[in-house]
């Protein structure tokens, strides 16, 4: 488990989101203006905050959690609303009360990413806290917190330069259930420079394209096989492979000429598919 933390004024740029962006502007509008509560800083606000907030009172060198989002105690291991943050057995627990006694001692706004013993590969929580002053003597921390997943951006890009050609449609099935034509829903790099398309997927089915305007039958759309099992189907220019998943499928294409090279080949040379070929 890490811990990273940016003391100041404002947060990275890179890093924020809307509910991040929106919570650290207004903090700091109603603490120019001597207006900073509780109430003012999470009323009229489009952003559902509820669900992954935190609010915690400063007692002594310790905080106590006095609200925990739905959100945040789902992912907890043990029941934080009522206990102390010392009382924890979270191992960031020393690093996050030292972070929340800078934030009450300075009185400005910490912002905290940080991993979880659960969180899956390219998963980490972002944290903004904010302190209210309620008393002389009494601080509350309002302290907003959102998991962040970085896979989808990564497995978008590894598709998109994959070195196969593939294309991802949503299957259109006829009344037996055979899947007849699909949605074509992603198609990477490759594949377009295959398929000498360069045009918008959206609103496209694969019959649209011409190299597969011959292919009627792309099987079942029920009981689907696993991706890793590959099936073969018959086009008279090129192979393809049709990996099946519950809800898509998928097309891994590459050149059947004889002594053409791979990279270089386009499945029909010089032809453009546009979009708005008639269906």
């Amino acid at each position: 488990m890490a811990i990273e933390v940016f003391n100041g004024t404002s947060i990275p740029r890179e890093l924020t989101t809307a509910a991040l962006e929106f919570l650290w502007v207004k903090w700091k509008t109603l603490n120019d203006t001597n207006d900073l509560t509780l109430q003012r800083l999470t009323e009229e606000c489009s952003y559902e905050l509820r669900a992954n907030s935190i609010h915690m009172i400063g007692v002594g060198d310790d905080f106590a959690y006095v609200y925990v989002g739905e959100a945040i105690q789902a992912a907890a291991r043990e029941k934080l609303a009522g206990s102390l943050l010392s009382q924890l057995t979270n191992p960031l627990r020393d690093e996050f009360r030292d972070v929340y006694r800078q934030v009450a001692r300075r009185m400005t706004p910490a912002f905290i990413r940080y991993t979880g013993g659960r969180s899956q590969s390219g998963q980490l929580w972002q944290r903004l806290v904010l302190p209210i002053k309620v008393t002389d003597n009494i601080v509350m921390l309002v302290i907003y917190s959102e998991l962040i997943s970085y896979q989808l951006e990564v497995y978008d890009h590894l598709f998109r330069t994959a070195p196969d050609a593939m294309v991802i449609a949503s299957p259109i099935t006829n009344d037996a259930g055979h899947t007849v034509d699909g949605w074509i829903v992603m198609m990477n790099d490759r594949a377009r420079q295959l398929l000498n398309y360069d045009g918008n997927i959206g609103n496209i089915r694969l019959t649209q394209l011409p190299q597969f305007a011959g292919v009627d039958i792309w099987g079942r759309l029920y009981a689907p096989k696993s991706a890793a099992a590959a099936t073969p189907v018959t086009v008279a220019d090129f192979d393809v492979e049709m990996m099946r998943f519950p809800h898509v499928f998928g097309l891994r294409i590459s050149p059947k000429l004889a002594g053409l090279d791979a990279n270089a080949a386009t499945l029909v040379p010089g032809m453009s598919t546009q979009a708005d070929q008639p269906a």
